[in-house]
């Protein structure tokens, strides 16, 4: 059903939700020409409709029609605000999707989102076409990416691993270390794996030294378009030796093979902005749509003030 990614399959999202995810569908005669996906939960006495975990894209899945680009348009329009209207009631919902799915017609979702009252945003992400020559990806690269790839590859070995124990152990180990707790639950991140082993999309590759101290873990999942850098983790005193940076280069390598994209899921801060720009790419734009009500902001803003996360001085400007 239209360009739907690796994480609108009903299997991924069966994995990540623990088979507690939700649709709404629209039919026109005895067909679905489009489906909805959703995870919702009720936290607090409110109500949230999100993606699942470790899903990271997840709009609109809708069936192409055939006319001009202006009557698709339209087509589209009215089908989304159709998803839209059988939402079930909520207090916050968000979610992501790539605007450029459908050759663009997808960026329409956007528009049918915002006229219901929803925020649209863009989320920043980059993209690395590795259809091309490898010679070419890597000539693209900033020169001290390239070098710090170098130096890992001489005192580093990247292997593949099949225990996301060990993954999750490693990360869950950087986190304490650096005083931090996940954002996110482990809980259904070993049945995802094993799930996307028996379909071919999924690889943990570790960066070892020769002592066999693990550096740096990485999650890479794929689909028919591209290798997404799903989830990442490194020793906790900063000082990898440029092991990220090798294993995303093994992704890379891992898309050429494959004739597709490698995309880096999403930017969220600065300096991961200015990290992967290191490796060449384009840079490009999903849209996250959100949505929520007066009771879950003030909600939210009050525990952020309880928290310690609003300054002072911001409280009540």
């Amino acid at each position: 059903m239209g360009s739907a990614t690796l994480f609108h399959q009903r299997w991924w999202l069966c994995a990540a939700s623990g088979g507690l995810h939700n649709e709404v569908t629209v039919e026109q005669g005895h067909d679905v020409v489009a489906r909805l996906a959703f995870v919702s939960s009720r936290k607090m006495g409110f109500r949230t409709l999100r993606m699942p975990l470790f899903t990271h894209v997840l709009g609109p899945v809708v069936v192409r029609g055939k006319g001009k680009p202006q009557t698709e348009l339209t087509r589209r329009l009215s089908i989304v605000r159709s998803l839209i209207d059988q939402l079930p009631p909520f207090d916050f919902f968000k979610l992501a999707f790539d605007p450029t799915a459908e050759d663009g017609l997808a960026n329409a979702d956007g528009l049918a989102f915002q006229e219901r009252g929803f925020v649209v945003r863009p989320q920043y992400n980059y993209r690395i076409d590795c259809r091309v020559g490898l010679e070419e990806i890597w000539q693209g690269m900033d020169f001290r990416t390239r070098q710090h790839i170098r130096r890992a590859q001489d005192r580093l070995e990247v292997e593949v691993i099949d225990q996301p124990r060990q993954f999750i152990e490693f990360y869950e180990r950087n986190l304490a270390l650096r005083d931090r707790q996940s954002r996110f639950s482990f809980t259904q991140f070993s049945n995802l794996f094993m799930e996307c082993q028996a379909r071919g999309c999924g690889q943990l590759l570790v960066a070892r030294s020769p002592d066999q101290t693990d550096v740096a873990m990485t999650f890479l999942v794929w689909d028919d378009a591209a290798v997404y850098y799903l989830l990442s983790t490194r020793i906790s005193d900063g000082n990898d030796g440029g092991a990220a940076n090798l294993l995303i280069w093994n992704g890379i390598q891992l898309a050429h093979q494959r004739g597709l994209w490698f995309d880096f899921d999403g930017v969220s801060t600065a300096g991961i902005a200015r990290f992967y720009a290191g490796f060449g790419g384009q840079i490009c734009n999903r849209l996250v749509v959100t949505r929520m009500s007066l009771a879950f902001a003030a909600a939210q803003y009050v525990g952020a003030i309880v928290r310690g996360e609003i300054p002072e001085s911001n409280k009540f400007t």
